[in-house]
C-alpha cells in the first residue's frame, strides 16, 4: 500500500511492509500477528547519447563530428520481500522483522564498433570511449527490531538493519587504468556481482490524534565494506579493484488524515543526504586517473496519496511522488552507469480483503527524464562534446497479507 500512495508511510500506518521500511514506530499499531509477502517486477527503460568532435581525441579518428543514441538492453528484475509483526495481546511491545530488496543502476549499453555513438566506442587503442557499459546493483536489508506503545496515542520504534549489497560495473572507472598488454591505458571490468555486507539502523516516533496522525523517522546511513574484485589485464597480471558505496541517511516527516471512515490520506516529506555518503560524495579524477565518485547532491522528496474504501472488501489507492534529481547535469558523464534521474512518479493500486487475508496489487510509473553534460577528461570538460542520459521505469507489485 505504501508504494501505491506515493511512498507515504511515516505518519500513516498502512501495512506491515511500509511501516517496517519507513517508521518502525508504526508496527505498534498492529495487533496480534501480521505477515505480508510481496514480489515486485521492475522494468526500466534507459538510453545513452553522445556527440563529440573526434579530432579533439587525436589524429586518425574517423570523421569530424560523431553523434548517436543507444537504448539499453532491457533487464527486468524480480524483487521479493516479506514483513512480520508480532504484537502480543495486552503487551505494549511489538516485535518485527522484514526482508526488503531493491535493485538499481541496471544499464547495459552494447559496445559501438561503427563509431555512431562515440562514448560506447572501444577503449584505447581501438577507440576513445568506454566500450560496453553495464552496471547492476542489488540491495537486501533485513530490519529487525521492536516498537513500544508508550501511551494510547504515542508509539516509538527501532530497527537494526543488517544488509547485503552486490555491485557490477563494466568497465570499472573507479580503479586506475592499466596499460599492460596494450599501448594505451584502459579500464578493467568489475564484471561479476561482488558482495559487500553492511549495517545501519532505523528509529521513529508516531503520534495518533482522533482523525489524524504524525510521524518522524531517521534512517541512518548503511555502512558497507568495500566491493572487491580480482581482475587480470591483457598481459595476464592480476589487479585488485576496490570501491566503497554506502546508502545515505534519510530523515522523513509524515502525516495521515482520515476525513471519513472510508478515506485515508497520507503525505511524506524526506531529506536524503547523498553529498556526505561514501561513493556519492566525491567526483572527478584522482591523480591516477581513477574516477573518485558519482558527485550526487542532497535532495528533497515529497509524496502522498489517498486510500478509498469502496466496499466492505475493496480499497482503491492512488498517489504521486516528486523527488529532486541528485545528479548535476555537468556530471552526466560520470553517471552513465547510474542514471538515477527520474523525478515524477505516479502510482495506484487496490486491496481485496477476504476476512483476515488480503491481496494487494500496485502499479508504479516513473515519467521519463533526461540530463545532459559535457564529456570530461582529466583536464576538464571537452569543448564541443555532450553526453545525454534518459530514463523511465515501470513496476508492478503483487502482495499477500494475513492477520492471525
Amino acid at each position: 500500500m505504501n508504494e501505491a500512495m506515493g511512498g507515504a508511510g511515516t505518519g500513516i500506518c498502512l501495512d506491515a511492509t511500509g511501516s517496517i521500511a519507513w517508521n518502525p514506530a508504526c508496527t505498534a499499531r498492529f495487533y496480534g500477528r501480521r505477515f505480508e509477502f510481496h514480489g515486485t517486477l521492475f522494468v526500466p527503460w534507459r538510453s545513452l547519447s553522445s556527440t563529440v568532435d573526434a579530432n579533439a581525441f587525436g589524429p586518425g579518428m574517423p570523421g569530424a563530428t560523431l553523434s548517436g543514441t543507444t537504448v539499453s538492453k532491457r533487464d527486468m528484475s524480480v524483487m521479493p520481500g516479506f514483513a512480520f509483526i508480532y504484537h502480543p495481546a495486552g503487551s505494549a511491545n511489538a516485535y518485527h522483522i522484514g526482508m526488503l530488496a531493491v535493485s538499481g543502476f541496471g544499464v547495459d549499453y552494447a559496445e559501438n564498433t561503427d563509431f555512431s555513438n562515440p562514448i560506447l566506442t572501444p577503449q584505447a587503442p581501438n577507440g576513445f570511449g568506454f566500450g560496453r557499459i553495464r552496471s547492476n546493483y542489488m540491495l537486501v536489508t533485513v530490519p529487525i527490531g521492536m516498537a513500544r506503545q508508550v501511551t494510547e496515542r504515542l508509539s516509538v520504534g527501532f530497527s537494526a538493519v543488517p544488509s547485503l549489497s552486490m555491485l557490477q560495473v563494466i568497465p570499472a572507472p573507479f580503479s586506475a587504468p592499466v596499460s599492460a598488454g596494450s599501448s594505451m591505458p584502459y579500464y578493467l571490468s568489475a564484471g561479476n556481482n561482488a558482495p559487500a555486507p553492511g549495517a545501519g539502523f532505523n528509529a521513529g516516533v508516531q503520534y495518533a490524534f482522533e482523525k489524524a496522525s504524525v510521524g518522524i523517522s531517521y534512517r541512518s546511513p548503511i555502512w558497507f565494506r568495500n566491493f572487491s574484485w580480482n581482475r587480470k589485464d591483457l598481459g595476464g597480471n592480476s589487479h585488485g579493484l576496490n570501491f566503497q558505496m554506502n546508502l545515505p541517511q534519510v530523515v522523513s516527516i509524515g502525516t495521515g488524515i482520515s476525513p471519513t471512515k472510508s478515506t485515508r490520506i497520507g503525505v511524506d516529506l524526506r531529506w536524503i543526504n547523498y553529498a556526505n555518503t561514501a561513493g556519492f560524495d566525491e567526483v572527478g579524477y584522482n591523480d591516477d586517473d581513477a574516477v573518485s565518485g558519482f558527485g550526487w547532491n542532497n535532495i528533497w522528496a515529497i509524496g502522498g496519496g489517498i486510500q478509498q474504501k469502496v466496499s466492505k472488501s475493496l480499497k482503491l489507492m492512488a498517489g504521486y511522488n516528486f523527488s529532486g534529481n541528485p545528479i548535476p547535469d555537468k556530471y552526466t558523464f560520470f553517471n552513465t552507469p547510474a542514471p538515477a534521474i527520474v523525478q515524477h512518479h505516479l502510482s495506484g493500486g487496490a486491496t481485496w480483503s477476504m476476512g483476515k487475508v488480503d491481496l494487494t496489487a500496485t502499479y508504479y510509473h516513473a515519467l521519463q527524464n533526461s540530463i545532459s553534460g559535457p564529456w570530461i577528461s582529466g583536464q576538464g570538460a571537452i569543448p564541443g562534446t555532450s553526453v545525454t542520459s534518459k530514463m523511465s521505469e515501470n513496476s508492478v507489485t503483487i502482495g499477500f497479507g494475513k492477520s492471525f
